[in-house]
């Protein structure tokens, strides 16, 4: 499944690829290659306004993946709902 940013500038392997939710902050979904663990580079998928709204657009990526999708749009934060 491909991945394509919020911003629309990254498009990304899901299978190639770690995700998950920034630390710092709480509210950033980034990820990085599983091909260089040890680099702290990170690419960043969609900025949300809090932490519930992060942790909902996971479960639609993981739903999406589920469900057989081929690719999925990063969504806009007024257009999830928790």
């Amino acid at each position: 499944m491909l991945i394509r940013s919020q911003n629309k500038m990254s498009l990304v392997k899901f299978e190639n690829i770690v995700i998950n939710i920034n630390n710092i902050n709480g509210k950033e979904i980034i990820c990085w290659s599983q091909m260089n663990p040890g680099e702290d580079e990170y690419i960043l998928l969609g900025h949300y306004s809090n932490k519930a709204k992060a942790m909902k657009v996971l479960d639609m990526i993981q739903e999406a993946y589920i469900n057989g999708h081929i690719d999925y749009q990063m969504p806009e934060d007024g257009s999830v709902e928790v």
